[in-house]
Order: structure tokens, then C-alpha cells, then sequence
């Protein structure tokens, strides 16, 4: 009777089918693939390998090295990362009926080979090299589209202007060592805030259905944001249908800025400030975050902290070339004043184009 029973279990790891997968506490993806495959595990006679990748550097080193087998680039991956019969590397979510596909392929032992994405993935089989490009394509567009907006949304009038209105605050009170300081401590702060709004804007979107819905309310707010923004040439008046700081809100903030009379202090007021600044400043960003959280990859982390990068630039610059004495306050925003027209239309272009990009994809996303 033993002897039988160990020819079955024999027999029944012989026919198993071994997923490998590298996942990462707290993701949601990883999750609700796990949910998924437990759900259909007796069905195909699964076994599962579980790797964490997040805190576990031997793991996380050991699926760069998957990837290089694979012959992909480690930086346009992410979790859940899933190894199927040590063949087929599953990158991101797939629908059950993908993975049944791909399993009742392994299972007649005919387990496809290559990398999978939601997107590449129809009954399981191989992507095209038109496919890949395809894809290379549309992670091209998203990068660029990412710099045009974050540009745009650098030299809005009202980041400027608060901005000046610190540096003039702190340059007439304590002197161009402590405006420096003022102005890096300012900035790391406005930098650090809205990276973490973005990442807690991706969170909560990160289900696929609301993805979808923020992601056509995007597009449609793109158009709204460009068609503001061209009016703001137009048509000019301050705070009036532009993407401007509203006016009712201006003394508030100057009220908080006037306060920042320590480090501590303008770092407050920095805080209070990203708040303030989100009506004039939170447009091309939500379509940003609308663009990436389409993609599931490594890639979404480093375009957030590019695109901060970018928006707070234009801040260490002021801060910089005031304390060197390459300019003064009075001439940056006697320059802000004379090409705020200007600074509106180039937005308005630019917002119109990426809106271009997003409604051309916005028939794909559902």
C-alpha cells in the first residue's frame, strides 16, 4: 500500500507545474495574483516557490538575474514577476482566463516560452517583435510626455510667485546665506510632499477599474487645463479661468510665507504652500500619474521622482542665481509679469498636445 501511494505521489509531482514567484509585501498586484493562482491551484496541480523582493536582497538580486536570462531590461519590470515552469516569465497582472491559457499550454507540456505582459499575452502566446516595439514605443512617449508636462508645470506663474515671495521675505529679514538655506530647505520640502501625494494618489487608483475611469477623467481635465490655459493669452486676468493660484487663496498663502522666519518655519510653510499650490499645479501632474499608473513596472517610481526633479527645478534655480547675483527678485518677477502670457500659451500647447497623446490611447484603456 505504500509502495502505491509513493508511485501516486511520484506520478502527481511529475505532472506539477512550479511557479516561481517574486513578489513584494504591501503590493497589491502580487496580492491579487497570489488570490488568483491559490484559487486554480488544484485545478492545474500547482506548486508555488514564493520569493519577497522588497526586504530580501537575495531574492530581489536573483530576479534581476531572471530578467538578464530573459534578455530584459530589470528597470522595465516590477512585482509580481512570475516564473512558470522556469519558461515562460509573467511580468504584472494577468486575467484568470490568461492564465488558465498558459497553464493548460504547460500542461499538455507545451508551456509557451518568453515574457508576458497583460498586453502580449492572448492565449498564451509570444509577443512579435512589432508587439515589443509597440510597447518600446508607447514607454518613449510616456517619458516625453512626462518631461513636456513637468516643464510646464515648473514655470507655472503662481510657483514662481511664491517662490519670490519667500526669497524677498527672507533676503530683506536675514541675509543671502540664510535665503540660500531658506530656499533648499523650501524646496526639498515642496519636492518630498508631492512625491508622496503622487504615491498616494497611485495607491488609491491602483485597481484596474478605477485606473481606467482616472484615466479617461484625466484626459478629459487636459482639455479643460489647455483650453484655461489659452484663454490665459487670450484673454488674460489674474486668477481668472488660468491655471493660476485662485485669488481668494493669495493671502492665505502670503500670510504663511510671511511667517517662515526659521528654517522650521519655512519648511511649514513649504507644507502649507503644496497645498496652496496644487489649483494651479495639479493638473499636468494627475495626468502624469494617470499616464504611468497604466504601466506596472519599476519604471512608474523613477518617472514620479523624475518629474518632481523637474517641477522644483526651476526653484533652486531662482534660489541660486539670486544668491550668486546673477539676478535679483525685483527682475524675476518684473519678467514673471511680462511673459505671463506667454508662459500660458506655451502650457496651453503643450497641455493640448499631451491631451492628443492620451485621448489617442483613451480607446484602448477600456
Amino acid at each position: 500500500m505504500k509502495k502505491i501511494l509513493l508511485l501516486l505521489l511520484l506520478l502527481s509531482s511529475a505532472f506539477a507545474i512550479e511557479v516561481i514567484e517574486y513578489y513584494g509585501v504591501g503590493c497589491p498586484h502580487c496580492t491579487r495574483t497570489a488570490e488568483l493562482l491559490e484559487g486554480i491551484q488544484d485545478e492545474y496541480n500547482l506548486t508555488f516557490v514564493k520569493k519577497e523582493v522588497y526586504q530580501n536582497a537575495d531574492n530581489r538580486a536573483e530576479m534581476f538575474e531572471v530578467y538578464e536570462d530573459f534578455g530584459e531590461d530589470p528597470a522595465n519590470g516590477g512585482v509580481p514577476t512570475m516564473l512558470v515552469e522556469g519558461k515562460a516569465m509573467i511580468i504584472g497582472e494577468l486575467t484568470e482566463e490568461q492564465w488558465r491559457n498558459l497553464l493548460e499550454d504547460c500542461m499538455e507540456d507545451e508551456c509557451p516560452e518568453g515574457v508576458f505582459t497583460m498586453k502580449t499575452i492572448d492565449s498564451a502566446h509570444v509577443p512579435s517583435v512589432s508587439e515589443i516595439r509597440e510597447e518600446d514605443e508607447y514607454q518613449a512617449l510616456t517619458l516625453w510626455g512626462l518631461v513636456a508636462a513637468a516643464i510646464v508645470d515648473s514655470v507655472n506663474p503662481c510657483t514662481i510667485a511664491v517662490m519670490v515671495m519667500l526669497m524677498g521675505i527672507v533676503l530683506m529679514s536675514d541675509g543671502r546665506k540664510k535665503m540660500l538655506l531658506s530656499g533648499i530647505v523650501f524646496t526639498i520640502v515642496i519636492f518630498c510632499a508631492y512625491v508622496l501625494m503622487g504615491l498616494g494618489i497611485l495607491h488609491v487608483i491602483d485597481n484596474p477599474e478605477v485606473t481606467n475611469l482616472f484615466y479617461g477623467a484625466a484626459t478629459l481635465g487636459l482639455f479643460i487645463l489647455a483650453a484655461m490655459e489659452l484663454n490665459g493669452y487670450f484673454n488674460y486676468k489674474p486668477g481668472f479661468f488660468a491655471v493660476e493660484m485662485p485669488m481668494w487663496l493669495r493671502p492665505h498663502a502670503k500670510r504663511v510665507i510671511e511667517g517662515a522666519t526659521s528654517l522650521p518655519g519655512v519648511a511649514l510653510a513649504a507644507l502649507f504652500c503644496s497645498l496652496f499650490l496644487l489649483p494651479c499645479s495639479s493638473g499636468p501632474y494627475l495626468a502624469v500619474l494617470a499616464i504611468i499608473s497604466k504601466a506596472v513596472t519599476l519604471q512608474a517610481m523613477t518617472y514620479l521622482l523624475l518629474y518632481n526633479l523637474i517641477f522644483v527645478l526651476p526653484m533652486l534655480i531662482i534660489v541660486t542665481a539670486i544668491y550668486f547675483g546673477y539676478t535679483t527678485i525685483e527682475k524675476i518677477g518684473e519678467a514673471k509679469e511680462k511673459y505671463i502670457r506667454q508662459i500660458h500659451l506655451v502650457s496651453g500647447i503643450v497641455l493640448f498636445l499631451l491631451f492628443i497623446y492620451m485621448a489617442s490611447t483613451f480607446m484602448g484603456v477600456f
